[in-house]
């Protein structure tokens, strides 16, 4: 009888004990397991991009008889830049030349400026081009294609590193190439350029008159919740199980599976992911720009709208960086914080920090009038006179990004580029320049 209470009581014991753990709900305070529905779902909106799409210039300026103009309606630019890309490029036969000469106003009809340094191995992707002329195009980098018609009636093509001062040279085959550039030649609706040629390297373009570009406010759509947040999740842990999530100090989540670390700052809208691999080998340039938006695709990371894009501008091959830069209307995006406004990598087979904004641009309700700038002729000036303006590389008009919470402003102003990047033009030390 005593041994039969006794087992009677131990099985009760193990079924309460059992209930118990099944029963059982772990309260982790800020930290807790995050489950996940290893959905292969891309970001909302999010979409895919190539190369041809990405490397883009910043401005393409055209000279006729010594004058300077552009396109006062960006999207032509555009428009000029993809009928080019639609040529067959030959030549290439004499491959890097050394030593070469910035070509003058009169060698050249058109000019494309880049905001960085190109690999050479791009051309394949941005051009068609003949099949024996590929391996030509291995090394080197160029930031500007100048454009010429020849006495054969065939448009040159010459790809120039103003830095190292080397050039490679090509042809167009296409029957129409030639027309295609004097019908954009020729075209009504552009605006006057003035060539400030003092800079470091080559000249500065910069648009004559006062900016007439608006000031504008966005709503914005935010990807910052954990259903927000899966497709980048799954993309870059490899074993969710294990991931646990923290609420941060001032606001937002931080994930991590004890070795990589992903913080998603909601009120800033912008993420940073480290993943600390070790050391790993210089990959070539265009190599690098190809694994970044293979790895960008594979998420859909491109959350742009119908007037704004990313586009590659700028990289470090010593870092394996690259760092690809909100665009709108052809005009760049700068940040007050610049990770709202870039989409930056670091890589090493593998991403080895990833930082990017965690919103996209809505819809403009507030068309603010355009604020009162300089004139091109105005920053020519305090070029002209201000010590220093020798290290700057190019002027160009752009937005600010300025962050109201519920909405995104982007304000319009000068910014300039010299060897520490972009920077915005401080008006205050232009003798009341912009002031009213």
């Amino acid at each position: 009888m005593i041994k039969t209470l006794g087992l009677s009581a131990l099985i009760a014991a193990s079924l309460l004990l059992t209930l118990g753990i099944w029963n059982y709900k772990p309260n982790y305070d800020e930290t807790e397991n995050v489950e996940s529905n290893y959905t292969d779902e891309p970001l909302e909106a999010g979409q895919e991009e190539t190369k041809k799409s990405i490397i883009e210039p910043s401005k393409i300026i055209f000279q006729t008889n010594g004058t300077f103009s552009s396109f006062e309606n960006r999207n032509d630019q555009e428009a000029f830049y993809q009928e080019m890309q639609e040529w067959l490029l030959a030549g290439f036969d004499q491959g890097i030349q050394t030593d070469q000469e910035l070509p003058d106003s009169d060698e050249y009809t058109a000019q494309l400026i880049f905001p960085l340094e190109v690999p050479a191995g791009a051309i394949r992707d941005l051009f068609s081009m003949e099949e024996n002329t590929i391996n030509q195009v291995q090394r080197g980098s160029f930031d500007r294609i100048y454009l010429n018609e020849n006495n054969s009636g065939t448009v040159e093509l010459v790809f120039y590193n103003t830095e190292a001062r080397m050039s490679m040279h090509a042809e167009a085959q296409n029957a129409g190439a030639a027309d295609v550039l004097d019908s954009y030649t020729d075209m009504d609706g552009k605006m006057d350029y003035i060539e400030y040629a003092e800079s470091a390297g080559a000249p500065i373009y910069i648009p004559q008159g006062e900016p007439e570009i608006n000031d504008l406010t966005f709503s914005v759509d935010t990807f910052t919740t954990i259903t927000d947040l899966e497709p980048l999740l799954n993309n870059l842990f490899t074993d969710r199980d294990i991931m646990t999530s923290n609420r941060m100090e001032g606001g937002g989540k931080s994930y991590s599976d004890s070795i990589r670390e992903l913080r998603a700052y909601e009120s800033e809208k912008y993420m940073e992911y480290v993943n600390p691999l070790p050391e790993n080998r210089t990959i070539e340039g265009s190599e690098l720009v190809n694994q970044t938006i293979n790895f960008l695709n594979a998420h859909r990371g491109w959350t742009n709208s119908a007037n704004d894009e990313y586009q590659l501008y700028n990289m470090n091959v010593q870092r394996n960086e690259v760092t690809y830069r909100l665009v709108y209307n052809e005009y760049p995006v700068f940040g007050q914080n610049d990770k709202q406004a870039t989409i930056q990598i670091t890589w090493r087979n593998q991403p080895y920090k990833y930082d990017r904004p965690l919103f996209k641009l809505g819809e403009a309700f507030d068309y603010g009038e355009p604020p009162d700038l300089p004139s091109g002729e105005e920053i020519a000036g305090y070029l002209e006179d201000t010590k220093g303006s020798s290290s700057i590389k190019d002027i160009a008009l752009g937005y600010k990004l300025i962050d109201e919470g519920i909405s995104i402003r982007l304000m319009p102003a000068w910014f300039k580029q010299d060897t520490t990047g972009w920077s915005e033009l401080d008006l205050s030390e232009m003798s009341g320049l912009g002031e009213e």
